[in-house]
């Protein structure tokens, strides 16, 4: 089992690995995939479905380094939560993929211009991505706050106001933010918050490890493995609500295509809902440490899970 240890520090190191990465096929040979010492084989519903365009191959563009959903380990070779899940669903659906490694606000470009038949990037899913795409849903996540362990005047929401905050570029956590976060501050009569946007997560942190900035906004899950890696041990703290211990805005998310591509997105459903019943879904999240993060039954284009408890009112 990959310890928490190691994921970021693949996730760190991996800053330049990303530069280097190739798109490659996952397999050589067949569709079959060996997955947590599970060979995985096609499921004939979800491979019926998958248009013959694709010619038995998916290419998809993912973001990496973003532990645990993906990242470089020890060998240099791509792995995590949502590699993974690739690998089963793949097999399940009887097809090779490829996978491009990019930028994260390029990822919806790519499909746009063909250059990619889907995203699996650790994506959530939002109205807005969904006038575009198709989501494909099978995780449940939630936002939180990252801060310094020595800074203890950020202990909510609201002590945000007047602080500076890091997010990557092409999150939904900046947009959140502005829409929901700065009419507060404003009726409050606080300052603004200073969200300052960064290229990717490795910067997004190191400007809050440095003292550049006086927090991150950031999903849980990468939050959980910044705190629990040795290297980073101590130095860092996690604010979530007291009332939704997965954090706030919570939301779906999982794989991505375009909005005309009915087809494979039956197929990805079928695949998934296949794999989660047969208890690899959550075989995979528990092998990364993280068990929760599985949704309960997997949705098409469904961006908030049931009985929601992640808001700011």
């Amino acid at each position: 089992m990959h310890t928490t240890t190691k994921l970021l520090a693949s996730f760190v190191a991996g800053a330049l690995a990303c530069t280097a990465f190739a798109s490659t096929a996952l397999a050589q040979s067949g569709t079959d995939q060996v997955v947590l010492g599970k060979t995985i084989t096609k499921d004939e519903a979800a491979a019926s479905l998958v248009p013959a365009k694709f010619n038995g191959t998916l290419r998809l563009v993912v973001s990496a380094p973003y532990a645990p959903w993906m990242f470089f380990d020890d060998k240099n070779e791509l792995t995590g939560i949502e590699i993974d899940v690739v690998k089963t669903v793949a097999a399940k659906m009887g097809v090779k993929v490829t996978f491009d490694n990019i930028k994260f606000e390029g990822t919806i470009p790519s499909l746009q211009a063909g250059k990619a038949d889907m995203i699996a990037a650790g994506m959530g899913d939002n109205k807005k991505r969904e006038q575009i795409l198709n989501f494909i849903n099978y995780t449940t996540l939630g936002l939180v706050v990252l801060t310094r362990e020595g800074d203890k005047s950020i202990n909510g929401l609201m002590d945000l106001c007047g602080k500076s905050v890091s997010r990557i570029n092409g999150d939904v956590f900046g947009p959140w933010v502005e829409e929901k976060l700065q009419p507060k501050c404003q009726a409050a009569g606080k300052e603004k918050i200073d969200v300052r946007t960064y290229p990717d997560p490795n910067a997004a942190l190191l400007a809050v490890k440095s003292g550049s900035v006086d927090s991150e906004i950031t999903g849980l899950v990468s939050a959980t493995t910044i705190l629990n890696s040795k290297e980073n041990g101590g130095q860092f703290r996690i604010i979530k609500p007291e009332n939704s211990p997965r954090g706030w805005k919570l939301a779906n998310g999982g794989f991505a295509v375009l909005k005309s591509e009915s087809e494979l997105t039956k197929a990805l459903e079928i695949a998934l809902k296949a794999t989660k019943a047969e208890g690899t879904l959550k075989a995979i999240a528990e092998h990364y440490g993280y068990p929760d993060v599985i949704i309960d039954d997997i949705v098409v284009n469904q961006p908030e899970p049931a009985g929601n408890a992640g808001g700011i009112d």
